[in-house]
């Protein structure tokens, strides 16, 4: 297992409203970061019930 293995896919931006931008947008904004959060907890999840059955295995 290399450490790459272990990095979240999805780079998280926390969105904040500029001057110019409208509430819709914004909105989209938080929805893109809230999906690519649960990605990552997805993807570290399964990594982690990997690591635990391998665990289990060695015992």
């Amino acid at each position: 297992m290399t450490a790459m293995e272990m990095r979240a896919l999805y780079y998280i931006l926390l969105p904040v409203q500029g001057e110019g931008e409208d509430r819709q947008r914004h909105l989209e904004n938080m929805k893109a970061n809230e999906n690519n959060l649960n990605q990552n907890f997805a993807i570290l999840a399964k990594k982690l019930e990997e690591l635990e059955l391998r665990l289990s295995s060695l015992e």
